[in-house]
């Protein structure tokens, strides 16, 4: 589904033919009402004759501005049609009544002679059936610029059911609702048999109660989760220079530094309100620093560098006259850079860019007959060989990315890069005849292999161990990989191709025990580097290492405002499932004697994510309140190879909650955590995980946290990004199960229908612009909770999606949960000094 239109089409008649026939229509439409309204609107109160091929229609549209009208068509004709006129901001209702058969969201006017045609998408269509009360979902209308914006359809069913009590109570009283999408929804009529034998009747519309507000807080929200001081690093070719992005203390401003390591100097090379995206070099006098919204044509800033004079370095700085992306930076050449941009009709444009001097950038002016990938068409991005030769592009062939290869003869196909290929591409090799990437095609874990491009195969694996994904490659200055990373017992681990590199690593390893030890920037000599050290007790820090002078200098703390407070620290915990699967755990203790209450963490996902030996916020928030943090990479989450991973296929709310089980239990038995103080807390995927696993383990835990979380497996498919395509509906059906066949299922294994038995505590916190879980899933849960007579507490957050972007929203997040784990497990000694002047 097109969820996002970029194309106005025009909502006037054009042309005096089209004129005329706009006229007979009028005519028509005058001289015999409802002839080109077949959908008939029923007013509050009105008793509608409603014939045997007839049934009534509920159309909903929440835009987030006024609309001029949003058209419904039968069967794409002219007659047979409806239109909403004068929408204004929020959500609109309104019942009709109509005839059977397929209808489609036709087209969303913005304003006179402005909107969006949906007719060829068949997203947008449903079927209205006789004899019942037929709703499509709401269709969601987001401006995304003045010529962009996401639309779509999303089941926000029991809205659209408490808007029907309130308007049209008799109707709903005499025909049955029913949701028409991919999927079944079995909810409304479930909740009309709950809401019809409950003694309690809840508002439609009622609002949580607020979370408990917290105690002391040894470590506010406000300190740890601020930006880090860090974001962008860079060496240069030669090692003398590091660029260094950092924010400032206190504000929300950039700076962009180069250390001139050589000199021990610094310099300030620009300041901006906005964050730069990247930062690179041309060569080592020449800095490129692209400034934008990483989505969208960035400005690249020039900064050209002098050489040094008694210690001293001069600066000329320049723009490029054109926002763009840098393709390549040209390690051959180091005036000039590969850059893209975009034409008046929206064409893609490659060309060469002199970067050498402030003057020579003025002159660029990128033309379309001087473009380099001239000739194309359909090309969104482009790899350039060593030699700067463009060779392979990534090009649109029926919404689908696809690789070719540029040839004297036209574009060649090397590969379609679907979801579920088992080959990601990572880098075009510097002859350009090579593409390294990850694959697990094939294999029994994702491992770094060569890509031949002639041939259309892999020729070698240039890296594989036994049951562990590795993450990404690790290249030299010539695009050769020599070595890859992937994670060990919850660190990331570097491993070197050659013995002396692998040497070299032991030694850093050895030197920042227990750490995660990363060679992030490198000189071309291999004497001047960059680490990156962290710990799950310790944020990252940047070192400078100066291989022939055996010294490590600090560059730069990511978070140094909690230098010196001592965090707790995390033990890897091994068990096994029911099935004897192999399971990794962690468990971050407080320090201080125990027995502690517990947190039992899970991740989202669920299939393909981790938790990790790295430093995080969350984890040390909830160890800073006096409480363990349990975190389960249960099956299917990523790292353990692919048998590993689809074990956690169709395994929801049941092996995946076995396997985090058999971790507490294992945690029970060997360190001091008291049992009868444990609470489940999650965020997506966790947040459905922590709810399930209090309904099937009831006597486990005081209380329950799910944040942007599945309260309903079903709604899951009509209710998300992923479930608005056919490949998404395809991915969802592999990964989650197939609502069509197993719908008893996924209804045993939703804490939406089994509410009855989720009887301990339980607090809510969700996004009303959730695009993977609709806030209708809390929303859902919420009213069968208030109908059983216990109320959730929870914070809805104007405004956000699945995630919270805002710092407000997230420090109200953290202080509603720390408040409700006190509530419910009791308040602990503080294990750290509180912070100085701490922000709430």
């Amino acid at each position: 589904m097109r969820s996002e239109q970029h194309a106005p089409q025009g909502g006037s008649w054009h042309g005096k033919g089209m004129l005329a026939l706009a006229r007979v229509v009028m005519i028509v439409v005058l001289l015999v009402p409802g002839l080109a309204l077949a959908m008939k609107r029923v007013d509050p109160g009105d008793t509608p004759k409603v014939g045997p091929k007839q049934g009534l229609v509920l159309i909903a549209v929440d835009s987030s501005m006024p609309l001029s009208a949003v058209h419904v068509r039968k069967g794409g004709r002219l007659f047979g049609a409806g239109v909403l006129t004068r929408l204004p901001e929020g959500r609109t209702l309104r019942l009709y009544v109509a005839d059977e058969g397929r209808y489609g969201w036709h087209k969303v006017n913005v304003f006179s002679g402005f909107g969006y045609g949906l007719e060829d998408d068949e997203e947008f269509q449903f079927e209205v059936k006789p004899g019942q009360i037929t709703y499509a979902g709401d269709l969601i209308y987001r401006p995304l610029g003045f010529f962009r914006a996401r639309i779509h359809v999303s089941n926000r069913g029991l809205a659209a059911l408490d808007w029907l009590q309130a308007e049209h109570a008799a109707l709903l009283e005499q025909y049955p609702f029913a949701y028409t999408g991919h999927y079944p929804d079995p909810f409304p009529a479930f909740y009309q048999r709950e809401r019809a034998a409950a003694d309690v009747k809840p508002p439609p519309y009622p609002e949580f109660t607020p979370p408990p507000e917290p105690g002391t807080l040894p470590l506010p929200p406000g300190e740890l989760w601020r930006d880090e001081r860090v974001s962008l690093i860079e060496l240069s070719p030669s090692g003398e220079l590091l660029a260094l992005q950092t924010k400032e203390d206190g504000k929300d401003a950039w700076v962009l530094d180069l250390l001139d390591l050589a000199h021990d100097t610094s310099y300030r090379v620009a300041r901006s309100d906005y964050p730069f995206q990247s930062v690179s070099w041309a060569s080592d006098r020449t800095l490129l620093a692209a400034l934008g919204r990483s989505s969208l044509p960035q400005w690249i800033n020039v900064v050209t560098i002098s050489e040094a004079r008694d210690g001293r370095r001069t600066f000329e700085r320049g723009e490029i006259p054109q926002a763009g992306r840098i393709v390549d930076v040209l390690a051959h050449d180091p005036n000039h850079i590969l850059f893209a941009s975009y034409g008046n009709r929206g064409e893609f444009m490659v060309h060469r860019v002199d970067v050498s001097s402030a003057a020579t950038l003025k002159k660029f002016h990128p033309r379309m007959k001087d473009r380099l990938n001239a000739g194309t068409k359909d090309d969104v991005w482009w790899y350039a060989d060593g030699q700067g030769a463009l060779r392979v592009a990534i090009v649109r062939r029926d919404d689908e990315p696809v690789l070719m290869l540029a040839g004297p003869e036209g574009f060649t196909e090397i590969m379609r890069l679907r979801g579920d290929s088992g080959f990601s591409p990572m880098s075009l090799s510097y002859d350009g005849r090579t593409i390294y990437g990850l694959s697990d095609e094939g294999r029994a874990q994702q491992e770094l292999v060569a890509f031949d491009i002639a041939s259309r195969k892999v020729t070698e694996t240039l890296f594989s161990k036994p049951g562990v994904d590795v993450v990404t490659p690790i290249y030299d200055r010539q695009r050769r990989p020599i070595g890859a990373r992937y994670y060990l017992e919850g660190r990331l681990v570097s491993e070197y191709f050659e013995r002396h590199e692998r040497e070299f690593s032991g030694l850093l390893e050895r030197s920042f025990p227990g750490r995660t030890v990363a060679v992030v920037e490198r000189s071309t000599d291999g004497k001047q580097i960059v680490l990156w050290v962290d710990g799950s007790d310790q944020p990252a820090t940047l070192y400078h290492l100066d291989v022939d002078k055996k010294r490590a200098t600090l560059v730069e703390e990511t978070m140094p405002w909690l230098a010196g407070r001592a965090f707790a620290p995390t033990v890897v915990v091994n068990s096994k499932g029911k099935d004897g699967l192999a399971i990794e755990s962690y468990l971050t203790t407080p320090r201080g004697p125990g027995p502690h209450p517990l947190v039992v963490l899970a991740h989202g996902g669920p299939v393909g994510i981790k938790d990790t030996l790295h430093f995080e916020r969350d984890v040390q928030f909830i160890a800073s309140l006096g409480y363990a943090v349990l975190r389960v990479n249960f099956r299917g989450s990523g790292g353990y190879g692919k048998a590993f991973r689809e074990a956690g296929y169709h395994n929801h709310g049941t092996l995946i909650e076995d396997d985090i089980d058999a971790a507490l239990t294992r945690v029970l038995a060997e360190h001091p955590i008291d049992a009868s103080r444990m609470c489940a807390i999650g965020f997506s995927y966790g947040g459905y995980s922590s709810l399930v696993s209090a309904v099937r383990w009831p006597d486990r835990y005081r209380c329950v946290v799910s944040t942007a979380g599945v309260s309903d497996r079903l709604l899951f498919f009509t209710a998300s990004d992923g479930g608005r395509s056919k490949e998404g509906r395809a991915a969802l059906e592999k990964v989650v199960g197939d609502p069509k066949t197993q719908e008893a299922q996924m209804i045993e294994t939703s804490p939406l229908y089994r509410y009855r038995d989720l009887r301990v505590p339980v607090m809510l916190l969700h996004g009303d612009e959730d695009l993977r879980v609709d806030f209708e899933h809390a929303r859902r849960l919420k009213r069968m909770l208030d109908m059983a007579g216990r109320p959730p507490v929870g914070r809805v957050f104007a405004g956000e999606g699945h995630g919270l972007g805002d710092k407000d929203h997230q420090h109200q997040m953290w202080r509603a949960i720390a408040g409700f784990l006190q509530q419910h497990l009791g308040a602990t000694p503080a294990t750290s000094a509180p912070v100085k002047a701490a922000a709430p």
